[in-house]
């Protein structure tokens, strides 16, 4: 049981009793605020087992990080960037403009770019979600 004067770990439990409606397989909750994000993903259970056999057939899942906005201010964009671009660490993506100073925003690990979540010339917030980027 989480602490229950904490507002987001209450979330968190909230979410995990969710039930799923009828007809989905699974759900994914994502919230972010005050720097801080989650992502909460539900699957519904089946009647029949899953031979192991299956399962290790799956494919694994994409890791996936995303950049974050390290100011507030103006976000323009380096370049324009397009799902499938490849990345490397340290490459600037993008700056916040913020009383006359520019904050680089730089890829933190090597991928590809999964997303743009903020289009040049947008106002961002500290903390926004800038990238999704698929790790390599």
């Amino acid at each position: 049981m989480s602490d229950p004067n904490d507002p987001l770990l209450g979330l968190m439990d909230d979410l995990l009793k969710l039930e799923l409606p009828d007809g989905l397989a699974a759900v994914t909750i994502e919230v972010e605020a005050d720097g801080f994000a989650v992502s909460v993903s539900r699957h519904a259970q089946t009647d029949r087992a899953v031979p192991l056999a299956a399962r290790q057939e799956e494919a694994p899942a994409e890791k996936t990080q995303r950049v974050h906005a390290t100011t507030v201010g103006v976000f323009s964009i380096s370049r324009e960037w397009s799902t499938g671009d490849s990345v490397a660490r340290g490459d600037v993506l993008g700056g916040i403009q913020s009383l006359g100073h520019v904050a680089e925003i730089s890829a933190p690990a090597d991928g590809e770019i999964r997303e743009v979540l903020v289009t040049g010339g947008a106002p961002v917030e500290y903390g926004q979600a800038l990238f999704v980027i698929a790790l390599r």
